[in-house]
Order: C-alpha cells, then structure tokens, then sequence
C-alpha cells in the first residue's frame, strides 16, 4: 500500500471547504439564533422582575389599605355602639309619636271612607232615581209630545239673539238640516216639522230624519255647524248634575 499526497492534500482541501461551509451556513446563523433567544430571554426577565417589583409594591398598598380599613371598621362600630346607647331614649319618643300620628290619620282614613260611602249612597239614590224617572218617561209618552218639542223649539229660534239666528240661517244652504227624534216621525209629521222650522227662517229648507231612543223624549236639529237640542235625555242629565252637586256638598 503506498500513500497518496496528492488524495491527502485533495481530502484536506475537502475538510477546509466542509469547515468554511459549516460556519457560514450553520454555526454562524445558530450562533446569531441563540444570542436573540438570550437576549429574548433576558428581556423576559427583566419584564418579569419588574412585574414582579410592581406586584410586591401593589400588595404592600393592599395590606396598608387593608390596615386603615380595619382601624375604620373599628372606630366605625364603636361610634356605632355609642350612637345606638344615644339613640335608643329617642327612638322611643319618636315611635311614640308616629304611633300618634298614625292613629290619627287612621281616624282620618276611617272618616274619609265613611263620608265617601255617604256619598256614593247618595249618588246611587241619585242614579236610580234618574234611571227610573227615564223609565218612566219613556213607557209615558203621549202623542203631543213631539208637538210639544216642536213648540219649543220653534219659540227658541224665534226668540234668539239676531246675530246667532242670522249665523244659522246662513248655514241653511250648506247642506241638509238633520231632525233627530226619540221617535220615528210620520210622513205627515215631517212635513209639519219642516214646515214650521223653515217658515222660522223664511227659507225653503232641505231636511233629512233619524231616530234616536236615547232621547227618551223631544228632537235634536243639527245645522251645518250648530245644534239645538231639546229633550227628557239631557233634562234628566241636568237633573242628575244637580244631585251630584247637592250631595257633593
């Protein structure tokens, strides 16, 4: 076996570039891999020490917080104590006096319910009496009522104010005079009605009839923009207003 130099000098020349290699592509970058993780590292732990100093500083304030708040506890329960040894003579006092008031406004109460249920006799009294005058008034009516109503209303158109009569006569061309009656009206009967309201006004008037039961008695004449009303359903309302009025006093 005879050696080589020339095989020796080409593996040493082989190893060169193997070693030159490896610390350009792998030694350098580990090295500069591991001096961040240090640094890394470090900076890690310089933030952790200073956590950790801001948390010892936070946990002294607490205990000293903690401290005060005892002592405050404490000479808050004792001026409690005092105020409660104080206070007790006053409180029974006062209970006293609330017992009192209380027995009063209770007197007061008991007498305020009584008269309202005074009252709402009375205004029960007033209400059936009502209730069966319109009973009465509707199983009563008589054939010259509507004549009667008629009368009436006739006699007020005559005797109102020129201003307001004027204003109504006014109105009669705006559209049909409405005749509302507690009971029908027949042919003959409307033709009376709107004969002697329009001979009032000295105008040839249209009318249009309806029935209203709720009227118990009498007509309602709706103008355009006016009403004249008479009959036994506001009569008896009036009335009932009335006694309100006399049992409210």
């Amino acid at each position: 076996m005879t050696f080589d130099w020339w095989t020796f000098g080409l593996q040493i020349v082989n190893f060169i570039i193997l070693v030159w290699l490896l610390k350009v592509f792998l030694y350098g970058p580990v090295l500069e891999a591991i001096a961040r993780r240090q640094e890394e590292n470090s900076s890690t732990l310089e933030r952790a020490q200073e956590a950790e100093k801001l948390a010892q500083s936070e946990i002294a304030k607490f205990n000293t917080k903690c401290v005060e708040i005892e002592a405050s506890r404490k000479q808050i329960l004792a001026d409690v104590r005092i105020a409660e040894s104080r206070a007790y003579d006053k409180l029974i006092q006062e209970g006293q006096v609330e017992v009192s008031k209380l027995r009063t406004q209770a007197q007061k109460e008991i007498n305020r319910e009584h008269h309202k249920a005074q009252i709402e006799m009375r205004q029960g009294a007033a209400d059936l009496a009502v209730t069966l005058a319109r009973h009465i008034l509707q199983e009563s009516h008589s054939v010259n009522l509507n004549e009667l109503f008629l009368e009436k209303i006739v006699t007020h158109l005559k005797s109102m104010p020129p201003t307001e009569f004027n204003n109504i006569r006014n109105q009669l061309g705006d559209g049909a005079v409405g005749v509302k009656t507690a009971e029908k009206l027949d042919v003959q009967a409307q033709k009376k009605w709107g004969k002697s309201i329009g001979a009032v006004f000295d105008k040839k008037v249209s009318f249009t009839y309806t029935v209203d039961k709720s009227l118990i008695a009498g007509a309602s004449i709706h103008f355009p923009n006016s009403l004249i009303s008479f009959n036994w359903r506001d009569t008896l309302d009036e009335v009932k207003l009335a006694l309100y009025a006399r049992v409210d006093s």
